[in-house]
């Protein structure tokens, strides 16, 4: 019943620092929401026992990156288990988002930076929000799920 909506795709990544320096983490996501316009908040749902989760809380910051039809190989290294996967920076041409300094896509339709305003447990999910720093908008056409498989927007005629 679920696959008949519609969403979107979208890349969250996060920095964190290791003894080497500072690395990046990312990963796909399609639970991502705008919560409010004034202060601008928007969240994502991660599972509660997620490694990414406890590096956003200790960053305190992550940035999404709305996905367009090209990165659809993109989804499948991101939702790879953590250890099979190659680093995440070079899984794709990231750059540095400005706000934060945690990667985003420039080639998507759009990219926001946050910083994160709260936490709450759900279920067996948390539920994260961030208020948003910073955004940027491309006319780009999104990837998004449906029925279980990715697909594109047709304009309506």
């Amino acid at each position: 019943m679920l696959g008949q909506f519609v969403t979107g795709v979208c890349a969250v990544s996060t920095r964190f620092d290791t003894p080497a320096g500072v690395r990046h983490d990312a990963i796909a996501v399609n639970s991502f929401t705008s919560v409010s316009l004034e202060p601008p908040l928007v969240s994502i749902c991660l599972r509660g026992d997620s490694t990414f989760l406890e590096r956003i809380r200790t960053s305190g910051q992550w940035a999404v990156s709305f996905l367009g039809g090209r990165a659809r190989s993109l989804v499948g290294v991101l939702t790879a288990p953590a250890t099979e996967r190659p680093a995440v920076e070079e899984a794709a041409d990231w750059s540095v988002g400005p706000h934060t300094g945690c990667l985003v896509l420039p080639d998507g339709p759009g990219t926001l930076e946050c910083d994160l305003h709260l936490t709450q447990a759900l279920g067996d999910h948390v539920l994260v929000v961030g208020r948003v720093l910073g955004a940027v908008g491309r006319d780009h056409d999104p990837l998004v799920f449906h029925r279980g498989t990715f697909t594109g927007v047709t304009p309506a005629m």
